[in-house]
């Protein structure tokens, strides 16, 4: 795969490992027509996946600055993309998307919050709580359409709760170890639009073998190959 360039700010969020695993795990499928990823940041998921299959892309942050600067990694790329300001909980497309994906906030009251803003509205439920999130992707996505998304392994009884609230049948999940035997602390989620499927568990992904990451680990940074540049 040819390499991303990404620009992010140098005292923001910047992305992390999590949504290399997501970009992985939704690799796995076949992805044709539109697509929306919600809190793109600096864009990394929905032009991983815009890179490598024939989907139109659009994105969705609620913070303008990330907005200019997916667009920015969007031309960069050469790749062709529609990225717009607003807050998904609102939002309503007169076009339906057959995949919404997304690594939306879901650290939680409890933990300490950072004092950065950029960085509390990309990392905090605050800013888009699961029930909003879920509530919009069913919204805006197709009949059949497909969410892909990760969040807290910890929160899985209230996702799996939520989903069933908001008509997405769970059919396929991942958890995310950092070490063999340890609990998993990410989950990622495949759900589709009033679907009737059975779940299909993956075999866990285990990022650390010892001391270095792990083969597979190692294999989706090489597929994903990103690079990361200071935007300024």
């Amino acid at each position: 795969m040819s390499q991303l360039e990404l620009y992010q700010l140098e005292n923001g969020y910047r992305y992390n490992s999590d949504t290399l695993f997501l970009y992985d795990f939704i690799s796995a499928s076949k992805l044709r027509g539109d697509i929306l990823d919600v809190g793109c940041g600096c864009g990394i998921l929905g032009l991983l996946v815009a890179r490598d299959s024939s989907v139109i892309l659009k994105g969705i942050d609620i913070n303008p600055i990330n907005v200019q600067i997916s667009q920015y990694n969007a031309s960069v790329n050469g790749i062709t993309a529609e990225f717009i300001t607003g807050d998904f909980s609102e939002f309503k497309s007169e076009i339906k998307f057959d995949f919404i994906i997304s690594n939306p906030p879901f650290y939680h009251f409890g933990v300490t919050k950072s004092q950065n803003k950029h960085i509390a509205n990309s990392r905090y439920n605050d800013s888009l709580s699961l029930e909003q999130f879920l509530a919009g992707a069913n919204r805006n996505l197709k009949p059949k359409g497909v969410l892909y998304f990760c969040y807290d392994a910890k929160q899985i009884g209230w996702i799996l709760a939520l989903l069933v609230k908001f008509k997405l049948n769970l059919t396929k999940l991942r958890f995310v170890h950092s070490k063999r035997g340890q609990n998993a602390k990410l989950a990622l989620f495949e759900a589709k639009k009033s679907s009737k499927s059975m779940c299909e568990i993956l075999p866990p992904l285990v990022v650390f073998d010892k001391d270095e990451f792990s083969i597979e680990t190692k294999e989706i940074f090489k597929r994903a190959n990103t690079i990361s540049k200071v935007y300024k």
